[in-house]
């Protein structure tokens, strides 16, 4: 079985515009005091991650509401939205490369039930007016957005996708560590 990392190491990951850029603050040295520990600062959308529904609807729930067999399972990587689209009436969980989606389109997968869409782009929303109609679709429809992944070295195909969020509660977004395996 092959893994392939499609995470972005944080830090030194993108940000998007406006978000707080991570951090890793060393408090002690393995050598000095005889353990190492850091303390870490970042955004809830730093990084790879998974916007839980709480991120653009009122009452909706955190991350760690989401439910985990929507994040881990059978994905297809497509850099075509015509072929997501025609995909979604049989694949659960797609991976967009290169590519994003409109309102429209989004609302197109909503209605399909899909449980995931993902992409290597920091949010999706092919302009920053259509982002919050795309997200709210979609995370209205239950769907888990999964942002920020690093596809370079994922060709497009089918594979096993494992990218499970931290459990932090009422959070409108987590973190995740995305792999492939094929």
């Amino acid at each position: 079985m092959k893994i392939t990392d499609i995470s972005a190491a944080i830090p030194g990951c993108r940000v998007y515009p406006g978000d707080p850029t991570p951090s890793v603050t060393k408090l002690s040295d393995a050598e000095k005091d005889g353990y190492s520990l850091s303390a870490i600062s970042l955004c809830s959308h730093s990084g790879t991650h998974v916007d839980a529904p709480s991120h653009f609807i009122s009452g909706g729930y955190g991350a760690d509401g989401i439910p985990l067999y929507k994040c881990v399972g059978e994905c297809l990587i497509t850099d075509d939205v015509d072929a997501a689209l025609a995909a979604a009436r049989r694949q659960t969980r797609i991976i967009l490369k290169g590519c994003d989606i409109n309102a429209e389109q989004a609302r197109s997968l909503a209605e399909n039930k899909i449980d995931l869409i993902g992409t290597d782009a920091l949010s999706f929303g092919e302009t920053y007016d259509e982002q919050a109609d795309v997200h709210k679709t979609l995370l209205g429809a239950g769907i888990v957005l999964l942002e920020g992944l690093c596809l370079s070295d994922a060709d497009c195909g089918s594979y096993t996708l494992v990218a499970l969020p931290l459990k932090l509660k009422d959070c409108d977004g987590s973190p995740v560590r995305a792999v492939l395996l094929s």
